[in-house]
């Protein structure tokens, strides 16, 4: 039933809660996890701008950071006998990237955590979780956490 599942993830321990769930379902129904993070989009200057080089600069190391963080979950789940799949994207909007990403691969469902955002935090930071529920191409299972104080 669920054999393509996608978790979105942004490196905060709050995010990774949703990864027991996506787990759980990978060994019922034999699935594939997706670990996905995307980068936030940059608006580079001209290439020969000394802050250009540096937002490039940074680009690469958060790629690499992500990737590192990524890998080492990967292991995890695969050293528990699961398949798990890695992405990092970058270039765009974060929700609208994981959208394209479930569409483009044909996910079965998309595991995530709410971040429990509310009130004035949920529209200072936006709702990447809302977006996505409202315009995904598939089940959405929704892990809800409180953040800590």
């Amino acid at each position: 039933m669920f054999k393509k599942i996608l978790v979105p993830l942004d490196g905060s321990a709050l995010a990774e809660k949703a990864l027991p769930y996506a787990r759980t379902l990978a060994q019922k129904f034999g699935g594939t996890l997706l670990l996905v993070q995307v980068l936030p989009p940059f608006v580079l200057l001209p290439p020969n701008d000394q802050a250009a080089q540096e937002q490039l600069t940074y680009l690469k190391n958060a790629e690499v950071t992500a990737r590192r963080y990524l890998a080492h979950l990967q292991a995890n789940l695969q050293e528990s006998g699961l398949s798990a799949t890695i992405e990092v994207l970058e270039g765009g909007p974060v929700a609208e990237m994981i959208l394209e990403l479930a569409r483009d691969r044909a996910v079965d469902v998309i595991v995530m955590n709410t971040h429990g955002y509310t009130g004035n935090e949920l529209w200072v930071y936006g709702s990447v979780t809302n977006k996505v529920l409202q315009q995904a191409p598939c089940p959405i299972f929704l892990v809800r956490t409180k953040r800590e104080a």
